[in-house]
C-alpha cells in the first residue's frame, strides 16, 4: 500500500509538470501490451518547427534513421535483440542494424520512398524469454542541420520477462540461496519443464531462465541440465542438487512454487527419510529424481543420463539395455540399411517385450523409434519371450540377407554376482538400490559383457524379417508383424551362430572438454565464414538461425561430444531453450555434424559441416543434411519441433501425429492417478510424434507397437489406467487427414496446428471461425473413436498380446461389451465376490470431425475423464531401516490448490523479481525527471549526435 501511494503521488507530479510544459511528445506510442506508453525518447520538434524545416528543405526525404534502447527485467541479461520495422501497411522492411557501444543502443537505418517529416514506423524488439514489444516511432528532421535530409526517431524498450523465464530465473535464484552454487563442486538440475505447459503453452523458456539465472555453473554442454520426458499436464517441477565431494544436497520445486518442498540429503538416504518424506514429497518421479542425481555423482556418461530422463530413473534395466548396446557394436557392428536413401533407414531394427527399462535404452541411443519402422513390440510372453529380451536385425539391403541377435539380461544372475564381488544385497532399501546402481555403472563403464547374455545369433532370410517385423521395405505392411515370437524363431531350425562372433576394438578418444568445446567454436565460426562468403553477416542470438547437430547423441571415438553444445552458444548464442540449436536424434556411432540454417525473407539457406576426428577439420555442404530445417520459415510450435527431432526427420507422414496427440488431451484428458499407454496398429511416421508428446514409452510399458495389416483408419487404441480405481479405458481412434488445395504441405499443417491446439471444442464457433481463415484448407481432420469403452486387465493383457485366437486386437476390442467406468467397477465389485458378468452398457463412442464454412467444419464430443496431470515414475523398493540421514529440512507448499481439478495448474510465476519498494518509488522518480528532462531538448544534442554518425 505503501509504495502504491508514492507511485501515485509521483505519477500525479508527473502529470502536471509535462501538462505544463512545452512539448510534443507522441501520445500514440503504443508499447507491447497495447497501450500508451511513455518508453517513446525519440527526439521530435514542435509542430511549428517541423513545419518551418520541412519548407526550408526541399530535398527527397527517404532515409529514416531509429536509435533503439532496449533494456531487460534482469538486468544480467545481455542479449542482442530481433529488432523488426513495419510500415504502417505492415510490410516488413530490411533494416542495417548496428550497435553503438557509446549511444549503448541499436542504430536501424533503412531506406523507404516516400517517408516526409512525422511519417511513423512500428518498431518490434523480441528477445528469448521476454514478451514481443511494439511501439510506432515517428520520424522527424533535423532542426540543427537544415541540410540534412534524414529523418530521425528514437525509442526505449523496457522489457518484460514472460512469466515461465520469471519462474526459471526466481527458482535457480532461491535454489542458489538454499544450496550455495558457487561452493558447490558441481550443480544439477532436474526438471519437468519444457514440454509441460504453463498458462497454455510449453515452458522453454523456464529453462532459459535457469541456463542465464545460473551464473554458468549451468549448460548443456555441462549436461547438468535433465529435463523428464513430460507431458502437457504435468507439474512443473524443478530440483536442484550440489555436490560437494561425496555429499549431494537437493532443494525440489513443486508445482511452481518458490517455497521449497525439500531441502535435504540425496545421498545419506535411510529407509525412514525415504518412506515418511521423500516419496510423500516427490511423489512417483521420487526414485527418478534421487537416481538420476546419484548417478550423476557416479560419473555415468551425460548422453546415457539424458536417456535415463526420457526414460523416467536409472535401474538395472536402463543399464543393462545400453550394455546390450555395446555388445551389438563390439560384436555385430553397422552395416549399411536402406541403399536407396530412404529417410527412415537405419542401420538395425529391433524386436522386443516392452515393460522393461532396456526398451528405452537402445531405442534412444539407436535411434530405432517405432515411427521410423525400426522397432516393433508387444506382449509375446505366451511365446517364450520375456521383457527382459530383444531381437536385434541387423540387415543387408544388397544381399537381402540379415543376423538377428537376441539378448537378454538375468536380472538373477547379475544380482548375484554384485552380493558376490560386494557382499551386498542389491533390494534391501533405497540406500542398497542406489550402491547396485553404482556398481551397475561401473561394470558397463569396464564390463559390459558381464551384464548381457548373447542367447542367440541366426541368418535369416526376408520372409522372416517380413513376418517378425511386419515388412523389410518399412513403409509397407507386408504381414501381421510377430514381433518377438521365440516359439516362430526356434521353430524355424536355424543354426545358432554365437559362438562365432568375433571382437571390434574400437580406439577411445582422449579429447578435454576444453577441446571438444573447441569443435563447437570452430564450427561455428567457419560457418560464419561461410555465408560471409555469400555477403550475409550472422549475428549473434539470432532468432533467425538455427544450428542443426547430432551431438547430444553421438559419441566421437567413445567420447560424448556434449560441451560442442557450449561453444556454439559462446560465439552464436544458439542453445535448446532458444529453439535455435536442435540436437537431432542418431545413433551413437553415426558421424559428428552441424547444419547451419538461416531463415531469409521466408526462405531457408543451409551449410552441412561433418567433423574428421582423424584430422580434426571439416568437411562443408552447401545444403541440408538434416531436412527439419524445411519447417523453419513456417515457425512450428515447440513441442512438435521436438518431436520432429525424435523422428530426426519431417515428413508428410509424420504431419498428422500432433492432430492426433492434440486430440487425446483435448477428449481424453488425464488426473493425478491416470496414465496414458498407446498401441500403434498401422505404424508410420505420426507415431514417433505422437509417442513422444503423450509421453508413452516401450520402456516404461506404456507403448506398443504391433503393426497389423488390416488396420486402415484405425491408427491406434488409447488407453487411460486409474491407479486409483484400478479400472482402464480404452478406445480405438480412426483418422481421416486433412485436405489442402495446395501450397506448402508443411505451412498447412503447422497452421491447422496453431489453430487447433488452442481450442478443446474443434466445432466451436471461435474454432470454425479461425479455421476458415486458413489458406488452402479443403476439409479439416476427421478423429472418431470405433470403440469408446472400459476393459479389465484381463481383457487388457489380450489387447498388447495381439488379440484372442483368431482376433486380431482391433477385432477383439470391438468383441467386448461396451461398458462405462461405473459398469466396470461393478463387474470387478461382482468379481471380488465370486460373481461374473460380462454384460455393459452402450455408451457414447463419440466423434470429432473438424471442418469449416464452405468444406471445413469441426466437432468434438464423447466422454472423457477428468483431471489436468499425471506423473509416472518409479520407486525404490521398500526394506529395513539403515544409516541415518544427515540433517534435513522438510516444507510444503501451501499455495498449492487444494481441489484436484487445479491441483497440476501454474497459472503464473508470481516471484519479487530484482526490485524493492524502493527501487519502486526510484523508477517512479526517475521517469519524473527524464520526463522533464525530454521535454526541454536534454537528448537533443547527445541522440541527434548518435544518430548522424
Amino acid at each position: 500500500m505503501k509504495r502504491n501511494m508514492v507511485l501515485l503521488v509521483l505519477t500525479v507530479l508527473f502529470t502536471l509538470f509535462i501538462c505544463g510544459a512545452a512539448s510534443a511528445a507522441d501520445s500514440s506510442t503504443i508499447g507491447g501490451n497495447g497501450t500508451s506508453s511513455d518508453l517513446n525518447l525519440s527526439v521530435q520538434n514542435s509542430t511549428d518547427s517541423v513545419s518551418q524545416l520541412s519548407s526550408q528543405n526541399n530535398s527527397p526525404v527517404v532515409d529514416p534513421i531509429i536509435g533503439v534502447k532496449v533494456g531487460y527485467e534482469y538486468s544480467s541479461d545481455s542479449i542482442n535483440p530481433e529488432i523488426t520495422v513495419k510500415d504502417s501497411k505492415g510490410t516488413k522492411i530490411n533494416v542495417t542494424k548496428t550497435y553503438d557501444m557509446a549511444f549503448e543502443g541499436y542504430r536501424l537505418s533503412f531506406d523507404y520512398a516516400g517517408a516526409v517529416n512525422g511519417t511513423k514506423f512500428n518498431v518490434s524488439v523480441s528477445a528469448p524469454g521476454y514478451t514481443t514489444q511494439s511501439q510506432m516511432i515517428g520520424v522527424f528532421l533535423n532542426s540543427a542541420n537544415a541540410t540534412d535530409t534524414n529523418l530521425y526517431g528514437s525509442a526505449t524498450f523496457n522489457m518484460k520477462a514472460t512469466a515461465a523465464y520469471k519462474l526459471g530465473r526466481e527458482v535457480t535464484k532461491k535454489a542458489d540461496q538454499l544450496l550455495n552454487f558457487s561452493k558447490a563442486d558441481k550443480v544439477l538440475v532436474i526438471t519437468t519443464a519444457g514440454l509441460a505447459y504453463l498458462n497454455g503453452t510449453t515452458t522453454e523458456d523456464c529453462l532459459e531462465g535457469i541456463l542465464n539465472g545460473s551464473g554458468g555453473k549451468i549448460s548443456y554442454g555441462q549436461g547438468n541440465l535433465l529435463t523428464f520426458q513430460s507431458t502437457r499436464t504435468d507439474p512443473l517441477d524443478f530440483c536442484f542438487v550440489v555436490m560437494n565431494g561425496n555429499s549431494l544436497t537437493a532443494a525440489f520445486f513443486k508445482n511452481g512454487s518458490l517455497k521449497p518442498a525439500y531441502k535435504g540429503t540425496f545421498s545419506a538416504i535411510n529407509q525412514t527419510l525415504w518412506e515418511k518424506t521423500i516419496v510423500p514429497t516427490f511423489g512417483d518421479d521420487a526414485f527418478g529424481y534421487v537416481s538420476l542425481a546419484n548417478a550423476w555423482k557416479e560419473g555415468l556418461s551425460t548422453d546415457i543420463l539424458r536417456q535415463a530422463a526420457y526414460h523416467g530413473h536409472v535401474c538395472l534395466g536402463t543399464i543393462s539395455g545400453q550394455a546390450m548396446i555395446s555388445l551389438l557394436l563390439k560384436y555385430y557392428p553397422p552395416g549399411v540399411y536402406g541403399d536407396d536413401g530412404e529417410l527412415e533407414a537405419t542401420s538395425y531394427r529391433a524386436v522386443s517385450v516392452p515393460g522393461n527399462s532396456d526398451d528405452d535404452a537402445f531405442i534412444y541411443s539407436l535411434d530405432l523409434t517405432s515411427g521410423k519402422r525400426s522397432w516393433v513390440g508387444y506382449e509375446t510372453s505366451n511365446t517364450g519371450a520375456a521383457d527382459n529380451m530383444v531381437g536385434f536385425i541387423r540387415w543387408c539391403a544388397s544381399t537381402n540377407t540379415g543376423t538377428l541377435i537376441i539378448m537378454a539380461f538375468d536380472e538373477d544372475k547379475v544380482v548375484q554376482a554384485y552380493k558376490n564381488e560386494t557382499g551386498l544385497t542389491a533390494y534391501s532399501g533405497i540406500a542398497s538400490e542406489l550402491k547396485f546402481n553404482a556398481w551397475l555403472i561401473n561394470k558397463l563403464e569396464n564390463d559390459p559383457d558381464s551384464l548381457v547374455d548373447i542367447l542367440y545369433v541366426f541368418n535369416i532370410t526376408a520372409e522372416v524379417h517380413n513376418n517378425l517385423t511386419g515388412g523389410v521395405d518399412s513403409k509397407n505392411v507386408v504381414c501381421d508383424a510377430l514381433g518377438l515370437d521365440m516359439d516362430y524363431i526356434l521353430g524355424l531350425g536355424l543354426t545358432n551362430l554365437v559362438e562365432q562372433k568375433n571382437a571390434t576394438n574400437y580406439t577411445t578418444g582422449n579429447l578435454t572438454e576444453d577441446q571438444i568445446k573447441q569443435i563447437g567454436i570452430d564450427a561455428a565460426n567457419k560457418a560464419i565464414a561461410l555465408f560471409a562468403a555469400d555477403g550475409i553477416t550472422l549475428e549473434k542470438d539470432d532468432p533467425n538461425l538455427t544450428v542443426f547437430t547430432s551431438a547430444g547423441y553421438v559419441r566421437v571415438n567413445e567420447q560424448v561430444m556434449d560441451m560442442v553444445f557450449d561453444g556454439i552458444y559462446d560465439v552464436l548464442g544458439s542453445r535448446l531453450s532458444r529453439a535455435t540449436l536442435l540436437s537431432q536424434h542418431n545413433a551413437r556411432f553415426n558421424p559428428l555434424f552441424f547444419q547451419f540454417t538461416l531463415v531469409q525473407n521466408g526462405t531457408y539457406i543451409s551449410k552441412t559441416l561433418t567433423y574428421d576426428p582423424e584430422t580434426g577439420n571439416f568437411t562443408v555442404k552447401n545444403g541440408s543434411s538434416c531436412i527439419i530445417d524445411q519447417v523453419l520459415p513456417y515457425d512450428p510450435p515447440y513441442d512438435v519441433l521436438m518431436a520432429w527431432l525424435w523422428h530426426n526427420h519431417v515428413c508428410g507422414g509424420s504431419s498428422t501425429g500432433y492432430l492426433i496427440t492434440d486430440y487425446v488431451y483435448d477428449n481424453f484428458p488425464i488426473g493425478e492417478d491416470e496414465q496414458y499407454s498407446y498401441v500403434s496398429t498401422n505404424d508410420i511416421c505420426r507415431d514417433d510424434i505422437l509417442s513422444y508428446l503423450l509421453g508413452v514409452s516401450a520402456g516404461s510399458g506404456t507403448y506398443y507397437n504391433q503393426r497389423m495389416e488390416s488396420a486402415g483408419s484405425e491408427v491406434g487404441i488409447i488407453s487411460i489406467y486409474d491407479s486409483k480405481t484400478k479400472t482402464r479405458r480404452v478406445a480405438i481412434l480412426n483418422l481421416t487427414s486433412p485436405k489442402f488445395s495446395g501450397g506448402n504441405s508443411y505451412e498447412n499443417y503447422i497452421n491447422l496446428y496453431k489453430v487447433l491446439q488452442k481450442y478443446d471444442d474443434w466445432n466451436s464457433p471461435e474454432c470454425l471461425a479461425e479455421l476458415a481463415t486458413i489458406p488452402n484448407l479443403i476439409s479439416g481432420p476427421s478423429i472418431t473413436r470405433t470403440v469408446d469403452t472400459w476393459v479389465t486387465e484381463e481383457e487388457w493383457q489380450a489387447i498388447i498380446s495381439g488379440g484372442n485366437g483368431s482376433l486380431n486386437a482391433l477385432e477383439y476390442i470391438k468383441s467386448l461389451p461396451v461398458r462405462t467406468q461405473a459398469d466396470l467397477i461393478s463387474l470387478l465389485n461382482q468379481n471380488q465376490n465370486g460373481t461374473h458378468n460380462q454384460n455393459g452398457t452402450q455408451n457414447n463412442n463419440g466423434t470429432a470431425v473438424v471442418e469449416a464454412p464452405d468444406g471445413v467444419q469441426g466437432n468434438s464430443q464423447g466422454t472423457s475423464s477428468s483431471g489436468t496431470g499425471s506423473a509416472t515414475g518409479s520407486v525404490g523398493d521398500s526394506g529395513p531401516t539403515v544409516s541415518a540421514a544427515t540433517q534435513t529440512e522438510v516444507t510444503t507448499d501451501e499455495g498449492t490448490p487444494s481441489d484436484g481439478s487445479n491441483a497440476y495448474e501454474v497459472s503464473k510465476a508470481s516471484p519479487n523479481s530484482e526490485e524493492s519498494d524502493l527501487n519502486y518509488a526510484l523508477i517512479a522518480l526517475g521517469a519524473v525527471l527524464c520526463g522533464g528532462l525530454l521535454v526541454v531538448g536534454f537528448f537533443k544534442g547527445s541522440i541527434l549526435g548518435f544518430l548522424r554518425k
